[in-house]
């Protein structure tokens, strides 16, 4: 699930009211909301925002820069695969590898191109590059104190508006897998990328 902002004017004032809800994050749903004026804003990603502005952008269709990294590689375990330590170790050498492989693309677009976005996925030449170049430069970090704390934000505001449950969100991180990634990615790129 995403959540979705859209607002109206009442219709005895001026006054623009905004309510948040949830959109079901499969397909187009949020490309389609967006076009048919159901919400005002949502997340889009990847070539979904190439193609919404391709064929929206005559009609007003624009894109906010908000700054933020919004597309975190996040990997969801459950705590009973993190309380047993022989399995624990397993995912910390995957994320090493992962972080290793993070630098290997980063160093490799053309590579990454014609292998993945191209062979693998079925996407044309000119919509892999809008790919590499939407994402720009990889930041891996080694602390996720700042990340931690712009995901509690969003909690916030979710379960303030939605009447939800609060959470912290740091009890959703284990941080002894906080630095393995962003050490690997910039460990392989002092060794030349391995």
């Amino acid at each position: 699930m995403r959540w979705c902002c859209g607002s109206w004017t009442r219709p005895d004032s001026s006054r623009r009211t905004s309510s948040w809800w949830s959109l079901p994050s499969t397909g187009d749903a949020y490309a389609t909301a967006l076009a048919s004026k159901q919400v005002d804003a949502a997340p889009l990603g990847g070539v979904q925002i190439k193609r919404y502005l391709a064929k929206y952008k005559a009609d007003g269709a624009t894109t906010i820069r908000h700054g933020l990294r919004d597309d975190p590689s996040l990997l969801y375990s459950p705590a009973k695969i993190l309380a047993d330590p022989a399995k624990a170790a397993a995912l910390a050498a995957y994320v090493k590898v992962w972080g290793k492989a993070q630098r290997w693309i980063e160093d490799h677009p053309a590579e990454w191109l014609e292998g993945y976005y191209v062979k693998d996925q079925g996407l044309s030449r000119e919509d892999g590059q809008y790919l590499i170049d939407a994402t720009g430069k990889r930041d891996l970090p080694t602390a996720w104190t700042e990340a931690i704390a712009r995901h509690q934000e969003t909690i916030d505001l979710l379960a303030r508006e939605q009447k939800k449950p609060q959470l912290t969100a740091a009890d959703l991180y284990d941080t002894r897998f906080e630095a393995i990634a962003g050490t690997a990615f910039a460990s392989a790129g002092k060794a030349g990328a391995a």
